[in-house]
């Protein structure tokens, strides 16, 4: 089965809480964790990556907080997905096509290239915004 970790799930719904909540103020991890149900260490441990890709910033102290680096619009689904999750694939061949022994004459890498791409298209272009619709 492919699916999103709680890490890709647990991010996005932290994320959505920052579009719904945000604007310009900074935000308390521990209000997204209480409001959204997601343990605080592992959502402190999620945020990471997001601020190193540009997605969010966050800053320390008495009034720190995170809030989103930019626009909600300009950010995508799957800007997000991949910095939690690593890159997009449905197969490790995907990845490398030195992980198959068998690519020359395997004929599903086409269809997982052609369904993989048509999955990022999607997560391509829904951006934060649509996700609080």
């Amino acid at each position: 089965m492919i699916r999103l970790t709680k890490a890709g799930e647990y991010g996005l719904r932290a994320v959505r809480y920052l579009v719904e909540n945000g604007d310009e103020a900074r935000i308390s991890i521990g209000d997204i964790s209480t409001n959204k149900n997601i343990p605080e260490p592992f959502l402190r441990k999620l945020f990471k990556p997001l601020v190193q890709q540009g997605i969010i910033n966050s800053t320390r102290g008495v009034s720190g907080g995170v809030r989103l680096a930019r626009q909600p619009e300009e950010i995508t689904v799957l800007e997000v997905v991949e910095a939690l999750e690593g890159p997009l694939a449905l197969n490790e061949c995907l990845l490398d096509d030195a992980a198959c022994e068998f690519l020359a004459e395997c004929g599903m890498h086409d269809v997982w290239e052609e369904a993989q791409a048509a999955m990022a298209k999607v997560l391509r272009s829904k951006n934060l915004t649509d996700l609080t619709k």
